[in-house]
C-alpha cells in the first residue's frame, strides 16, 4: 500500500523542498527571462570590419552592438543585482509566492514551443529595457502590504488622469531609450573601450602611467596640449621655419661668425631658405644678384626642393595627427554623451514630477535614488567631478580645438572606476518606466472598447475582515487578449472557502485557474485586475499546484513529486500565522497515480486543508468522488464549479463556451473529441461501450 503510506508520510511529517538558491531575486530573474530568448548568434563581421580590427586607431567605439538577451543580462546581472537601493527593496524576493508559481503562471518564459509569450510580454509597455526589467522585479514580487498597494494604486492613477505629465515623461524616456544600448555596454565585456589594444592607444595617447593623474584633468589637459597638439600637429607645419631654419642659422652663424658678418646680416641671407615655397624664390633671387654660381645654385634649388616638399609632408602628418586624435577624442565624447543623456533624463523626470506636488508627495520614497545621485554632484570628491562634468560638457558639440579634453578624458576614467554609483538611480527609473507601462497598458486596453478592461482593486482589510475573501466579476486570463477573452464571475469567502471545478477536457478549466491566480498576483502587485471588479484581502501567501514533473536525477516519480509538493503546502498552511491568509489554485492533483487511489488521495487531502479556515482554494479535478466534498463537508464550504460545453452544433464539432457556473459537471466529451479529430470508428465504439458497460471491464489492484 504505497499510496497510503505516502499519505501518512505527507499529513504527519514536516518537509519542506529545496528553495530557490541565495543568490539575488535579480538573478534568479535572468536565470527564469533569458530563457524566452533565443541563443544568440555571433554577431557577422565584414571583410572590412576585420581590416579594421588590424588597427586600434580604425576602431569605432560609437558602433555599439547588444543582443536583447545580453541587455537583460546587464540590466539583472551587473546592475539591479549590484544596487544596494535594488537589493534592500527585494530583500525578501518573492516569499510571497510558493517556488512554483514563476512557472506553473509563465510569468516570465513560456511554454517550449512559445517560449516567448509569458505574462511579463504580455504586460510590457515599457519603454526602456530598465522599465522592463524594473516591471518584471515588481511582478515577481507582490505584496501584502496595503499602504504600499494602493499608493501603487494612486500613482497609476495619477498617471492615467494626468496626461501632460503621462506625455512628457514618455517623452523623457524616449529620449534616454536612444542611448540605452550604449550605455548598458559600459557593463559589458565586450565594450570597445574596453578592448586591450584600444585601451592600450588611447593610453599611449592622452594618459600617464599614473592612476591618480588619469583622473585629473588638469594633467591629462597638459600632456595634451605639449604632446599631441604642439609637438604632434603644430610642430609639423611649422619644422622647418620655426625649428629646424633657426637652430641651423645659430649653429651655421657660430662656425662662420667674424668682425664683418653681422647675426642680422646672415639671417636675412639664410632664414627664407627655410620657408616652404619662398626658398625656391630667395635662392632665383641669389643668382640674379650673383650671389652664388650656377654650382651653388643647383645645389640651394635642391635644398629647398627637398625642404619644401619634406614640409608639405609634415604638413600632411600634422593635419593626419589633427584628424586622429580629434575622431579619437570626438568618439569618445559622444560615448560619454550616453551617460549624460540619462543624466539629463533623470534630472528632468525629477523636475517634472516636482511640478505636481500631490504626485511629488506621493512618489517621493521611489525618487530618492535620483536625487541622492543628483546631489552628489556638488561633493566635493571623484563622485562629485563626474557628475558635475557630465552636466557641463558639450559632449554632443565636441570640439578638438575649444573644448576641454582633460576634463573629458578624466571624465571617462571616473565613470569606469566610479559607474557603480549609478545603479540606482538606474533602478529607479526603470521603475517609473514601469508603472507608466501599466498605465499605458490600462489606457491601451480601455481604448479598444472591448469587452474587457483593467481595473483598480478594492482591498478589504484583513483588521476588519477576519476570514479571505475573494470576489471577481467579469474577470479575463490576463494571458489572452481582450477581445478574445472570456469573462467569468469567482465569489469566494466564508461560504465557499474551496472551489471544486470539474468539466469535459479543453473546456477552459486551466484558463481559468491561472485567470484568477493571475488576477490575484496583479493586484499585489500594482493594485490592478483584469476584471470589470475586483475585491479582495490580500493575501500572504500565494501557491500553485500546476504542471508538475517527475524529477528522474532525483529518482522522484511524477505521483512522489506530487506528494512532495502537496507536503510542502500543508507545512506553509500549517506555519501560516493567526490574521494572515493563503491562495492556492491546483491542477488535477494527484494524478499520477491510478485513478482509484489517485482519488482517494486527492478527496482526503482536499478534506484535511479545508480546515485551515484562513486559506481559499480552487481546484480542478477529473475524479467525481471530488464533487461529494460539497454535500458531505458542508461545515467545511466547498462549493461545486464547473465549464460548460454546448452540445454540438449542426456541424458536429464541440461548442465550448469557457463560462464556469455553479454545480457538478455530468459531461464527457473526450470520446467525442477524439472523434473530432478523426480517430477509427472502432476505437471509439469500444471507448463507450467501456463507458456505458464499466462492469465488463472493472479490474483492481487490490487482490
Amino acid at each position: 500500500m504505497r499510496i497510503t503510506t505516502s499519505l501518512a508520510f505527507t499529513l504527519c511529517l514536516s518537509g519542506s523542498l529545496t528553495a530557490r538558491a541565495s543568490s539575488s531575486m535579480a538573478t534568479q530573474l535572468a536565470n527564469h527571462y533569458l530563457k524566452s530568448f533565443p541563443a544568440e548568434a555571433a554577431k557577422p563581421s565584414s571583410k572590412a570590419d576585420q581590416a579594421k580590427k588590424e588597427k586600434a586607431s580604425d576602431t569605432d567605439i560609437t558602433a555599439i552592438y547588444l543582443a536583447p538577451r545580453t541587455e537583460r543580462n546587464v540590466v539583472f546581472n551587473e546592475i539591479f543585482a549590484k544596487s544596494s537601493y535594488y537589493e534592500h527593496q527585494y530583500k525578501q524576493g518573492s516569499n510571497l509566492l510558493n517556488p512554483y508559481v514563476w512557472n506553473d503562471l509563465h510569468l516570465f518564459c513560456g511554454t517550449t514551443t512559445t517560449p516567448a509569450y509569458h505574462l511579463l510580454s504580455r504586460m510590457n509597455k515599457a519603454i526602456t529595457v530598465l522599465g522592463e526589467g524594473a516591471l518584471a522585479s515588481l511582478i515577481a514580487a507582490p505584496t501584502a502590504n496595503l499602504e504600499t498597494l494602493m499608493k501603487r494604486q494612486r500613482f497609476i492613477d495619477f498617471l492615467c488622469q494626468k496626461t501632460q505629465l503621462y506625455l512628457d515623461l514618455k517623452s523623457q524616456l524616449q529620449n534616454y531609450k536612444t542611448s540605452e544600448k550604449a550605455m548598458l555596454s559600459f557593463w559589458t565585456g565586450t565594450e570597445p573601450l574596453y578592448v586591450k589594444e584600444y585601451d592600450k592607444y588611447l593610453t599611449g595617447l592622452f594618459y600617464t602611467s599614473s592612476a591618480a593623474s588619469n583622473k585629473l584633468a588638469s594633467v591629462l589637459q597638459l600632456k595634451k596640449v605639449w604632446l599631441r597638439d604642439i609637438w604632434n600637429i603644430y610642430s609639423n607645419f611649422a619644422w622647418y621655419p620655426a625649428i629646424i631654419g633657426p637652430i641651423s642659422i645659430c649653429m651655421s652663424y657660430m662656425g662662420v661668425k667674424g668682425p664683418d658678418v653681422s647675426l642680422k646680416t646672415f639671417w636675412g641671407q639664410f632664414y627664407p631658405m627655410f620657408l616652404p615655397g619662398w626658398n625656391i624664390y630667395h635662392v632665383s633671387q641669389l643668382k640674379n644678384v650673383g650671389g652664388q654660381g650656377d654650382g651653388g645654385t643647383t645645389f640651394l634649388y635642391g635644398i629647398s626642393g627637398f625642404i619644401t616638399l619634406h614640409s608639405f609632408y609634415q604638413g600632411y602628418s600634422g593635419y593626419r595627427n589633427y584628424k586622429e586624435y580629434a575622431g579619437v577624442l570626438k568618439n569618445l565624447a559622444l560615448r560619454m554623451a550616453d551617460i549624460q543623456t540619462f543624466l539629463i533624463t533623470v534630472k528632468k523626470v525629477n523636475a517634472l514630477i516636482e511640478q505636481y506636488p500631490d504626485v511629488a508627495a506621493l512618489y517621493a520614497a521611489q525618487l530618492e535614488p535620483i536625487r541622492t545621485l543628483l546631489a552628489r554632484s556638488n561633493e566635493s570628491s571623484e563622485v562629485g567631478s563626474l557628475l558635475s562634468s557630465l552636466e557641463e560638457l558639450p559632449l554632443r558639440s565636441w570640439s578638438y580645438l575649444w573644448n576641454n579634453a582633460g576634463k573629458l578624458l578624466a571624465t571617462y576614467k571616473l565613470f569606469v572606476e566610479h559607474k557603480a554609483v549609478f545603479h540606482d538611480a538606474m533602478y529607479a527609473l526603470g521603475e517609473l518606466d514601469a508603472f507608466l507601462s501599466i498605465a499605458t497598458l490600462m489606457k491601451e486596453t480601455a481604448a479598444i472598447n472591448g469587452p474587457h478592461a483593467y481595473t483598480f482593486t478594492k482591498f478589504l482589510s484583513p483588521q476588519s475582515h477576519t476570514k479571505p475573501r475573494l470576489t471577481l466579476v467579469g474577470m479575463w486570463n490576463a494571458m489572452l487578449p481582450p477581445m478574445q477573452a472570456v469573462g467569468n464571475d469567482v465569489a469566494m469567502g466564508q461560504e465557499t472557502q474551496s472551489i471544486i471545478l470539474t468539466g469535459p477536457n479543453a473546456g477552459g478549466k486551466s484558463t481559468f485557474l491561472t485567470g484568477v491566480a493571475t488576477t490575484v498576483l496583479l493586484s499585489q502587485t500594482f493594485g490592478i485586475a483584469p476584471a470589470k471588479s475586483c475585491e479582495m484581502t490580500p493575501f500572504a501567501k500565494i501557491n500553485t499546484y500546476i504542471d508538475i514533473t517527475d524529477d528522474i536525477a532525483a529518482g522522484k516519480s511524477l505521483f512522489m513529486a506530487e506528494v512532495d509538493r502537496f507536503q510542502s503546502h500543508l507545512r506553509l498552511l500549517e506555519h501560516l500565522k493567526q490574521g494572515k491568509f493563503s491562495f492556492t489554485i491546483f491542477d488535477e492533483p494527484f494524478s499520477g497515480t491510478n485513478p482509484i487511489e489517485g482519488a482517494a488521495a486527492e478527496y482526503s487531502v482536499l478534506n484535511y486543508i479545508a480546515k485551515y479556515s484562513n486559506a481559499l482554494n480552487i481546484v480542478a479535478t477529473h475524479y467525481p468522488i471530488v464533487m461529494l466534498l460539497e454535500q458531505r463537508e458542508p461545515q467545511k464550504a466547498f462549493k461545486n464549479y464547473k465549464v460548460f460545453i454546448k452540445p454540438m452544433g449542426k456541424d458536429g464539432k464541440i461548442q465550448y463556451t469557457y463560462k464556469v457556473v455553479p454545480g457538478a459537471s455530468n459531461q464527457t466529451i473526450a470520446i467525442d473529441i477524439l472523434a473530432e479529430q478523426g480517430y477509427a470508428t472502432e476505437m471509439l465504439q469500444q471507448a463507450r461501450d467501456i463507458i456505458g458497460h464499466p462492469e465488463k471491464y472493472k479490474k483492481s489492484f487490490a487482490k
